[in-house]
């Protein structure tokens, strides 16, 4: 299992601004300093035409960089995101995990993953890691994440890694102690923290993820794909345009202080 060497990108996932049109979050996302997006297929309709997708990207120079699926993938949306793929010359596809016993979306994966792989060698398919800790309705210790990549590895995929869907103990003994042996497996990671409460996805440096020790070890191990911003912003917040976008100004000076600009010493 191999990736293309490229630089780290720091990109907006269209999840996190749910309700807003494709035109303003392209436009919104190049204001703030994203390098690109991700887009979430089910939350925004517009995201579903690749001729209009593209016509935004050519717009805003700004390029396509994921597609999200839901976690009630079926045929037609992942010929859906294919598409867009084909499009938008996109390399990464990050399909939810389904819920415990959607079996109609697990069957599909199930069934249907491997021949998508074996299909599209150029494009990067990737599993999210659920909050729940349920994993294609095998029963796992929560969180296991060696449980996890052999799972990755039965299907040929990658993992697309969303730290806030997991508990503050995981995070520090189960991924981060042993990062070394999960990167060759990792195609995107979604960055945001959580709170003592269980609260997650919240702004990166609002809660209680140690993440500037994370990026800070996640660049010394020359990690070089996306990392993407994907937090929930309250619906006052969103209703704001000047708020959102200094929620979004944040968080990519975030992203630059503790990884971009931060120098590792070899």
């Amino acid at each position: 299992m191999t990736q293309k060497k490229q630089e780290t990108k720091l990109i907006l996932s269209t999840d996190t601004l749910g309700g807003y049109g494709l035109d303003y979050i392209f436009s919104l996302a190049k204001k703030c300093g994203f390098d690109g997006l991700e887009l979430a297929l089910w939350k925004n309709f517009d995201a579903q035409n690749p001729e209009y997708v593209k016509e935004l990207s050519e717009k805003h120079k700004l390029k396509v960089r994921g597609i999200q699926t839901s976690a009630s993938l079926n045929k037609k949306e992942m010929n859906k995101a294919l598409d867009l793929c084909e499009e938008l010359n996109c390399r990464n596809i990050n399909i939810n995990a389904p819920k415990f016993f959607n079996y109609k979306a697990f069957n599909f994966i199930k069934s249907n993953l491997k021949t998508y792989i074996e299909k599209n060698k150029d494009i990067n398919f990737s599993i999210i890691n659920p909050e729940d800790g349920s994993f294609f309705i095998i029963p796992l210790p929560k969180y296991r994440f060696n449980n996890l990549v052999e799972i990755i590895k039965k299907y040929g995929s990658y993992l697309a890694l969303d730290i806030a869907n997991l508990d503050e103990e995981s995070f520090e003994d189960e991924f981060y102690r042993k990062m070394k042996d999960f990167l060759p497996y990792i195609s995107t990671i979604y960055l945001s923290d959580k709170d003592k409460n269980g609260k997650s996805h919240n702004i990166p440096g609002e809660g209680i993820l140690k993440l500037p020790s994370f990026l800070k070890k996640l660049k010394k191990k020359k990690y070089n794909n996306d990392i993407c911003i994907k937090i929930n912003i309250n619906k006052a917040d969103l209703a704001d345009n000047e708020k959102t976008e200094i929620i979004l100004k944040k968080t990519v000076n975030y992203y630059k202080e503790y990884y971009k600009d931060i120098e590792i010493k070899e």
